[in-house]
């Protein structure tokens, strides 16, 4: 019973971290060495939970304004989705919300 009390004071610990923390944004950048669709399916690959019409709508954005915020989170959650979309050919670049 002591575990699951320890293993819930941790995830509030980091909950009240992740709080404090400012946001960042992950900008999704347009780019033609990408196809539509491939885009859409890149981005429902790396950042976990994303919907087929929300990946839609970001690439959509992307694609008539030059770029589009794809994800907002904390610093190194951001820099991972950046890594990661990246090594995938995407163009994307991260920076403080605000």
């Amino acid at each position: 019973m002591s575990a699951t009390k320890n293993k819930r004071a941790k995830v509030t610990r980091t909950e009240n971290k992740d709080r404090t923390q400012p946001p960042w944004n992950v900008v999704l950048h347009n780019d033609w060495s990408n196809s539509m669709p491939r885009v859409v399916v890149v981005l429902r690959r790396v950042i976990p939970g994303i919907s087929v019409r929300r990946a839609t709508r970001i690439m959509y954005e992307a694609h008539i304004r030059g770029n589009a915020v794809a994800k907002s989170c904390h610093r190194e959650l951001a820099e991972l989705y950046e890594e990661r979309l990246r090594e995938r050919g995407l163009t994307v670049t991260i920076e403080a919300a605000g």
